[in-house]
């Protein structure tokens, strides 16, 4: 399959900034929500455990749809989904904003999620159609930071908002994005070639299945009166795993395509992974260790973690640009070492650092991340046929989310299993510092994957 010829400039500019509207808006609503669950409680006369849900379903909904929406793209157009996408996560988002209950709100944050899911299905299939290969490292470091920008904005806009509006405003701010986004993509975004073909609607329930009994499952390690819960979604998630194979290897048209991963694709893959576990161990140990041993605020935690994130948004763009240029798996693997050594400086930093070398140590981890993040992601696209750009795309966002999430279940299980998790400050915050060393460890691990890419000889799957 042959790349289409790239947009005129002027209407690719208005196609990226339909995108990275729509992009930025669902990444804040991961967390802008976070801050509000006390208020909910109050105000939606429900119990703070169940208000949780208003978070976890959103994320469930994104993670279990990304494969399902991402072949859909091909089955129907990309721009007939993404004017599908945004319409329902803008609709979803007043829904929200006007639900009277509690389980109307949850299902309205299932509903968003779903459009959510969409927009980030379709996104970098679209990027890869807009735009010539030499700009496509640099258009995925603007990707990149708008995530980092999104993810790291959510609570603290969330707060914002709540100290000078009511609770619905949190959902109202999408509508004017979205209706924008909307208007864009429909003037510019150009008519697709659809892929008609069997549906694979077996692989994207076994799919769906086996990442929510994961995301699930590694949610009830947190405690241990709630392990055999997880064990029984785990071995759940191992069996939907097999069936997803199994279909797969039948399908006519996969859902993800088996032969996809070989040679740098794979590579890529497990080193994005091993990233992830480690990021996603630090975001969670941090605010233990920041809170329990530092005695910081959860504002001031917050403040201390902020050059993570805020590094990320400068740094990734210009990553995607020198990628452009130069070989991105030597830009992948020189952040990859970054990153291994902030995260030795945030496991050394002992029971009374001062406060620059905690904001030094963070910037250093998000210099790493965001210098490894943007070359790593033009390397998995590229390794990837154009045919099978939705399928790369969906095993992107998926790779970020299983990460992150094993990482958060390492946290539990190690909080858990040393009894610091029901300990006091002084243990927790041992814990969180001692569980650091697993982020090094998963850090030295994805060095060492991409030390291997850049000796593989093995060609993308043709």
């Amino acid at each position: 399959m042959t790349a289409p010829a790239p947009l005129p400039p002027a209407r690719r500019t208005l196609a990226l900034v339909s995108i990275l509207l729509s992009t930025l808006a669902g990444t804040i609503d991961t967390s802008i929500v976070n801050v509000a669950l006390p208020k909910l409680a109050v105000e939606l006369h429900a119990a703070p455990s169940e208000t949780v849900w208003v978070a976890t379903a959103f994320l469930l909904a994104v993670s279990c749809a990304v494969p399902a929406t991402s072949a859909l793209g091909d089955q129907i157009g990309r721009r007939r989904m993404y004017l599908i996408g945004v319409p329902v996560f803008t609709l979803a988002s007043l829904g929200c904003a006007l639900a009277p209950t509690l389980g109307l709100l949850v299902a309205f944050r299932v509903v968003q999620g779903l459009g959510s899911a969409v927009i980030l299905a379709v996104a970098i299939p679209l990027y890869r159609r807009l735009f010539p290969p030499e700009q496509l490292g640099q258009v995925l470091g603007i990707n990149a930071m708008t995530v980092a920008l999104g993810t790291s904005a959510g609570p603290t806009l969330g707060g914002l908002i709540l100290a000078a509006l009511p609770w619905p405003w949190l959902f109202l701010i999408n509508v004017p994005i979205g209706v924008i986004s909307f208007v864009l993509a429909w003037i510019v975004l150009p008519a697709g070639t659809p892929q008609r073909g069997d549906y694979d609607w077996q692989g994207a329930v076994w799919a769906a299945a086996a990442i929510a009994s994961l995301l699930v499952g590694v949610r009830q390690l947190a405690a241990v009166a709630t392990l055999w819960h997880a064990a029984v979604l785990l071995a759940a998630c191992a069996v939907f795993v097999a069936l997803f194979l199994r279909r797969e290897r039948m399908a006519p048209r996969p859902l993800i395509p088996l032969g996809l991963f070989t040679g740098t694709f794979s590579l890529t893959v497990a080193t994005a992974w091993a990233s992830f576990l480690g990021q996603g161990v630090a975001f969670v140990a941090l605010p233990f260790l920041f809170q329990s041993a530092y005695h910081a605020t959860p504002l001031e935690s917050a403040l201390l973690f902020t050059p993570w994130p805020l590094v990320i948004v400068f740094v990734a763009p210009l990553a995607g640009r020198v990628a452009d240029r130069v070989r991105p798996a030597y830009l992948a693997l020189t952040g990859l070492v970054i990153l291994t050594g902030g995260l030795v400086m945030l496991a050394l930093l002992g029971s009374n650092p001062p406060i620059w070398l905690v904001l030094l140590s963070t910037a250093v981890c998000g210099f790493g991340f965001g210098t490894f993040q943007s070359p790593n992601n033009r390397d998995m696209m590229a390794a990837a046929p154009l045919l099978f750009s939705a399928s790369a795309a969906a095993v992107l966002n998926t790779n970020r989310t299983i990460g992150q999430s094993a990482g958060s279940a390492a946290v539990s299980m190690a909080l858990v299993l040393s009894g610091a998790a029901a300990g006091s400050a002084a243990e927790q915050a041992s814990a969180a510092a001692s569980v650091l060393w697993i982020a090094v460890l998963a850090a030295v691990l994805a060095v060492a994957l991409s030390a291997a890419k850049l000796r593989a000889t093995v060609p993308a799957p043709a």
